[in-house]
């Protein structure tokens, strides 16, 4: 062994070529030297100042935490938007989180599933609640799950103790059509008449046309069973019912026929408007909703396109469209024309002269959804359709017109608009002072106020008064013309009751001769009666 290891061990020096076994060969280079760096001191306060982020990291936790616990909460909030709340149940089935076209599916395939077997004297039949004419509106029960407890506080809302049970009932029972199972059962059916709800003869209002019992299988107890296992969705299946022959009530009873009717009359007397701007121009009356309604007994039924309901009756937003086009648009008149009506001393109408209209132009298109909008108002009871255009509004024209009786100078005023048209002479009741009008017996004509309630062209007026000192009046005249009563104790103005012609000129010198009434000439009761209409205002005074 040598000092130089490398050399003694055969190992190749540095900068040679080595040959090897198989001829090939080898580079050998000087090998590289590695030297240690040498040891500095380290600032620990220029390390913490450099690194201490990382040390503190606490805050960076607290954030990580606070902005996954949204990201749950918005995500969740966003999801319940269109999904059962948490504590929210149908019919008493858990239906959380599921949305509402899920829902409606569910009860769409319990209510396919429904099927009754159904027992008679030996025959069995499978029927469904579609055999009894009976739907169901799925979309609307599973509107009403999905937005169950959105109104209360919103901690509340997504509180899982907080329950809430959706218990509207898929169908009406009583609604059921008896016509399938009888038909099924192999029974002779005598079908039962619907009750109906009318248009009066006036065509202000309704009228209920009482329905009529039948005979056969009640198909009533059957669709509880298939609706009690639509409850279940589906869970459970129908239950068998055995029937009988029965006497059997109409799907549309006396009883909900009067309810409907009662909607109705409410829907008159608050009809929903057709406005233009703040003026309506037209409303929904009793023939139009004559013409676009029915009556469903089947309270919760699924509607069709354009319709809604309120209680029994369902509008249908077409026909109400068509009668708006037909009956209401061509009336409207873009040109004014004002009311003429006569009117008593307390502005009632007497007498319409010319009905008027308001001069109405409506915007292009812009009437074209009367009938859906419409059908939304009726549905909610009251409101109002608006329509883009313009109003004129009609003016209206008032004639007054006023009697005034007095007993004193024994006339009779005629006023139209506070100015005096006319003035009669008159005899009055027998025991009214001729000078001073003042009654000083029991055959007077009386004092006050009064209206015209009753008239006849002619009168044979007859009749008999016991008197105070007990002896009895009696009178009988044939042919009394141009009566008009104003007293609802039997006095009337009239062509005073003479047998011949008798002018007005002729009755100023005459003594009372009437038993109350007020009589003037012949040459001017036809007027009279003409000109004083019905409702016109008496007043009588001394």
């Amino acid at each position: 062994m040598t000092d130089n290891f490398g050399q003694s061990m055969g190992v190749p020096q540095p900068g040679t070529v080595q040959a090897v076994s198989d001829g090939e060969a080898t580079a050998v280079f000087t090998p590289f030297d590695v030297v240690q760096p040498p040891i500095q001191e380290v600032d620990d306060h220029a390390l913490r100042v450099k690194h201490g982020k990382h040390r503190v990291i606490w805050p960076w936790i607290v954030l990580g935490v606070v902005v996954v616990l949204g990201a749950l909460f918005g995500g969740g909030f966003w999801f319940f938007q269109s999904h059962a709340l948490p504590g929210v149940t149908l019919w008493g089935n858990p239906v959380m989180g599921q949305s509402q076209s899920h829902i409606a599916a569910q009860i769409d395939d319990a209510v396919n599933n429904a099927t009754v077997s159904v027992k008679y004297e030996g025959k069995t039949a499978k029927v469904s609640l579609k055999d009894m004419g009976l739907s169901v509106d799925s979309d609307a029960i599973a509107s009403d799950v999905v937005n169950a407890k959105r109104g209360d506080a919103w901690w509340q809302q997504y509180a899982f103790w907080v329950k809430k049970n959706v218990t509207v009932a898929p169908a009406s029972a009583g609604a059921a059509d008896n016509t399938t199972l009888n038909a099924k059962l192999g029974v002779n059916e005598v079908k039962p008449v619907d009750a109906k709800v009318q248009l009066n003869a006036d065509g202000n209002g309704f009228d209920v046309v009482a329905g009529q019992q039948g005979e056969g299988i009640e198909a009533k107890p059957v669709a509880q069973a298939a609706l009690a296992s639509v409850k279940t969705l589906g869970d459970e299946p129908a239950k068998a019912v055995t029937v009988a022959l029965k006497n059997t009530e109409p799907a549309v009873t006396d009883d909900v026929a009067n309810n409907a009717k009662a909607t109705l009359d409410s829907l008159i007397a608050n009809p929903v408007a057709i406005k233009v701007a703040d003026h309506q121009i037209a409303a929904i009356d009793a023939q139009a909703l004559a013409a676009s309604t029915r009556i469903d007994a089947n309270k919760n039924g699924k509607l069709q396109s354009g319709e809604t309901r309120n209680g029994y009756v369902v509008f249908n937003a077409s026909k109400i469209q068509q009668y708006y086009d037909d009956s209401v648009k061509p009336n409207l008149h873009t040109d004014r024309e004002d009311r003429d009506v006569i009117v008593n001393n307390d502005n009632d109408v007497l007498q319409v002269i010319k009905e008027g209209h308001d001069g109405v132009t409506i915007a292009s298109g812009a009437d074209s959804n009367i009938g859906k909008d419409a059908v939304e108002a009726l549905a909610k009871g009251s409101g109002s359709v608006s329509v883009d255009g313009t109003v004129d509004p009609m003016q209206t024209k008032s004639t007054k017109r006023h009697v005034v009786v007095d007993l004193s100078d024994r006339l009779v005023h005629v006023y139209e608009n506070g100015q005096e048209i006319k003035t009669f002479h008159a005899s009055v009741g027998q025991d009214n002072n001729r000078t001073t009008g003042v009654c000083e017996g029991d055959l007077c004509t009386p004092t006050g106020d009064f209206k015209v309630w009753l008239k006849y062209p002619t009168q044979d007026m007859s009749g008999n008064l016991t008197l105070s000192d007990g002896s009895v009046s009696h009178w009988s005249v044939k042919g009394v013309g141009d009566v008009n009563y104003f007293s609802k104790d039997g006095c009337a103005i009239h062509r005073i009751a003479k047998s011949s012609f008798t002018s007005d000129a002729s009755i100023a010198n005459m003594n009372n001769i009437s038993h109350g009434c007020v009589g003037i000439g012949w040459d001017v009761s036809d007027w009279f009666y003409d000109w004083c209409l019905m409702g016109t205002t008496v007043h009588v005074q001394l």
